[in-house]
């Protein structure tokens, strides 16, 4: 159950940001468009208001996506810590440690954090 829960987290992080990522491209080539709208100079605004949204949707997608990017392996980093390697994080983070092992004991206080043992076909194995 604790893997899924990971997993779960992971992918709706993953799902968020790039919500986040779009969400910011829109706005910025809503934003190019009104610029476009703004300009005296052009004659025919028809052609060129498609061509300013397009080019401000890409800019801020590429620009959100680069920074959505670091975030998504920010939390990855976190979590592989947290669930991977536990003793390693209370040692480099120990007020991230204990504030992490505080909320899951909170939110799972049935589970005991610790050596879980599963089947493995025909043996047990420890994980």
């Amino acid at each position: 159950q604790r893997g899924w829960n990971v997993i779960i987290a992971d992918n709706l992080t993953n799902r968020l940001l790039g919500i986040m990522s779009l969400t910011i491209g829109i706005l910025t080539g809503l934003c190019t468009l009104f610029v476009t709208l703004l300009v005296d100079e052009i004659e025919s605004k028809q052609g060129w208001l498609g061509v300013g949204f397009f080019i401000g949707f890409v800019i801020g997608m590429v620009l959100s996506g680069i920074f959505m990017g670091l975030l998504s392996s920010a939390v990855d980093s976190v979590i592989v810590c947290f669930a991977e390697a536990p003793q390693e994080f209370n040692e480099t983070h120990p007020e991230m440690a204990q504030e992490m092992n505080q909320t899951w004991k909170d939110a799972w206080p049935d589970v005991v954090r610790g050596p879980v043992v599963v089947g493995l076909g025909g043996g047990l194995g420890v994980v």
